[in-house]
């Protein structure tokens, strides 16, 4: 169906052939109509759906079309996060760009003073995350009064964030709503109980949300090492370009400064997201990347529900998602207002738990591709750094760890290796491990284009050896440290190499059994030499 097809008021019309959008979505095309009709709807659908204009259209187009000036605030639209809330009111500014009216922004992080600007500059719709708005009722004097529909934005996410009893205030406040319309992603038993209380006999609409993950994003899953994550990941970025925007998600904020650095060094513009931020640098931040300043995002899941942007081409899963609802609205990021899009995952052996909730939550298994070898290193060659002024989130930490890590090791090298007797801490400082030699697989995406500005350097270190390739071993080395080396700090090493060589056999049985026998074969050798003396 087409928006032309359906009978908005004309200055919504006008709005809508600006802005280019055409075609309806499922969602968008099931709730429509019931909530044009004045009727309360209950949408249950994932992220990239277009639930946005589901609700938003039917709401303003009855603003429009009233034969009696209504009073404002018309409209109140309740979403969990910040940057989601500001997502929200820029595509109500777009639909009333041709009318008299303004749409009110209220979150914390800002000043008042605009806020209640807005409020007072014909603001017919007023877009808000709970914990401000109530600030703004009970201490700055805002009625609700006039509000004759209530919104509901991922609901679920309100619940799981602690918002049940600011909803339940909100809704005591609107006390005069004629409509209420609550979409959410999952039905969970909070999300009932509250349509239940609050919604006069809702329309359900429902969208099958693995089918529309299925059908738009093609998916991938790749089997790697930790420490291979991160060359995995720029030689993809590299030697794969896309026309839009990508963004890269991990599981702790520590990783961020990392990712970005290095992608930075090899020339890939990225930046970095994340808690630490505070509200204006991640409006600021989100705004240029929207606008193309950035090509790729670094962020934790505090982005994953935030950001609506329609150009995102892929998304990749640096760490699974500890929760499997979550690799839904990651990769919800792409594919959004019915194009298409793709998601990679990497999966390394502390990923498999949260691999086994994701499949088991999606009820099908990830397609998995084979691994490019080359990719396991660090490209070789020249490359221009992008240079920039804005700080990552995070950096001056990490290059205070990456320094202390320096210092480690050029004092292990002077003393024998003691400060490598140190296990590396959890989370983001896991990733500092050095590579392991990989598997000879080979990469699925054959068919794309190998011939990339940024081509890859064919003479690779040799990593034969089983030992990382950067490290120098203890002949290597020389000296009277590595000659005088008490049998437990031999012992020690051999069990790092040991368990450095067969890191890779996580994901070969084959190789584990060897290894298995071959530690067998030496322990009879120790025992036939005490046999003899």
């Amino acid at each position: 169906m087409k928006f032309t097809e359906l009978p908005f008021h004309e200055k919504i019309h006008q709005a809508l052939e600006k802005i280019g959008y055409s075609e309806l979505t499922p969602i968008q095309e099931k709730s429509i109509p019931f909530a044009m009709e004045g009727k309360d709807v209950t949408g249950l659908a994932q992220t990239g759906t277009g639930k946005t204009m589901a609700f938003l259209l039917p709401t303003l187009h009855r603003l429009l079309s009233s034969t009696e000036e209504e009073p404002i605030p018309y409209a109140l639209v309740l979403a969990p996060t910040r940057e989601l809330t500001i997502q929200i009111a820029e595509e109500a500014k777009k639909l009333l760009q041709f009318t008299e009216f303004g749409v009110a922004t209220i979150i914390g992080g800002t000043d008042y003073r605009s806020q209640e600007e807005a409020l007072g500059n014909k603001a017919c719709i007023i877009v808000a995350t709970p914990g401000r708005l109530i600030d703004f009722v009970k201490n700055h004097g805002l009625s609700l009064d006039a509000v004759k529909v209530v919104i509901l934005d991922e609901a679920d996410r309100m619940f799981d964030m602690g918002f049940v009893m600011d909803l339940k205030y909100i809704f005591h406040k609107c006390k005069n709503r004629k409509q209420s319309l609550l979409f959410s992603a999952t039905l969970s038993y909070e999300v009932v109980r509250l349509a239940s209380k609050y919604l006069i006999d809702p329309i359900e609409v429902h969208i099958n949300p693995e089918k529309v993950i299925t059908e738009r994003i093609d998916q991938t899953l790749l089997h790697l090492g930790r420490d291979e994550k991160l060359p995995y990941l720029v030689n993809s970025l590299l030697n794969y370009p896309i026309e839009g925007l990508g963004i890269i998600f991990t599981n702790y904020k520590m990783n961020i400064p990392k990712i970005v650095s290095t992608l930075r060094k090899y020339g890939v513009t990225a930046t970095g997201l994340s808690s630490e931020l505070d509200q204006k640098k991640r409006i600021r931040l989100l705004r240029d990347f929207k606008a193309g300043k950035y090509k790729y995002l670094i962020a934790t899941d505090v982005a994953s529900r935030g950001i609506d942007i329609e150009n995102i081409d892929v998304v990749y899963n640096y760490d699974l998602p500890q929760d499997a609802e979550n690799y839904v609205h990651r990769i919800g990021r792409t594919a959004r207002a019915g194009r298409k899009g793709s998601s990679i995952g990497f999966c390394s052996e502390t990923d498999y738990t949260e691999l086994e909730r994701i499949e088991k939550y999606l009820n099908s298994k990830l397609p998995v591709a084979e691994v490019k070898e080359d990719y396991l290193s660090f490209p070789q060659g020249d490359f221009v750094a992008v240079l920039t002024d804005e700080a990552v989130p995070g950096e001056k930490k990490f290059q205070d760890r990456e320094k202390r890590d320096h210092r480690d090791k050029r004092g292990g090298s002077r003393d024998g290796g003691r400060d490598r007797k140190r296990e590396p801490k959890s989370g983001g400082d896991k990733d500092r491990k050095p590579h392991h030699p990989p598997a000879k697989m080979a990469h699925p995406h054959e068919h794309h284009n190998e011939h990339h500005t940024h081509s890859m350097d064919e003479s690779k270190p040799a990593r034969k050896t089983g030992k990382p390739h950067h490290q120098k071993t203890p002949k290597q080395q020389g000296g009277r440290n590595s000659q005088n080396q008490n049998p437990n700090q031999k012992q020690h090493k051999n069990q790092q190499s040991n368990a450095n060589a067969s890191r890779r056999n996580l994901f070969d049985k084959e190789a584990v059994s060897n290894s298995s026998q071959k530690k067998k074969s030496i322990w009879n050798k120790i025992i036939s030499v005490f046999k003899k003396s």
